[in-house]
């Protein structure tokens, strides 16, 4: 996924107009349609604002990693506090995706949870 396409998703995931995303970045509209649209690249300082704005890495931004956008579907029947969690979990890296899932398990051990859900893949320890 283009840079293009995870400012849009973000934007989207935080319920902001370009209007709103450009008054908080202090940038024009213009300029956040330009690069939602492709026809302009950030200035590294910019890119870092996003990353710092959105909560995400640099990396994850520049990078075709997975797209971090919930289908409609998803975000109609998901509870909030789950919709907030895949949110997050789908910006991480996968090393810590990976790292999630394993202290995630433990914590189920914790709680007395020993019988998981077959079909949940189970993290490498």
């Amino acid at each position: 996924m283009a840079f293009a396409d995870k400012l849009r998703a973000l934007r989207h995931i935080n319920n902001m107009t370009q209007d709103h995303l450009a008054q908080q970045m202090n940038l024009a509209r213009t300029t956040i349609a330009g690069y939602e649209s492709k026809n302009r690249q950030p200035s590294h300082e910019n890119l870092f604002a996003f990353a710092r704005f959105f909560h995400v890495s640099v990396d994850y931004l520049i990078s075709d990693g997975e797209p971090v956008y919930i289908t409609t579907e998803e975000a109609r029947t998901m509870p909030e506090d789950a919709l907030k969690l895949l949110i997050r979990y789908r910006r991480l890296p996968i090393r810590s995706k990976n790292d999630l899932l394993h202290h995630l398990r433990l914590l189920e051990i914790q709680e007395g949870i020993d019988d998981p859900d077959p079909k949940i893949i189970q993290p490498k320890t």
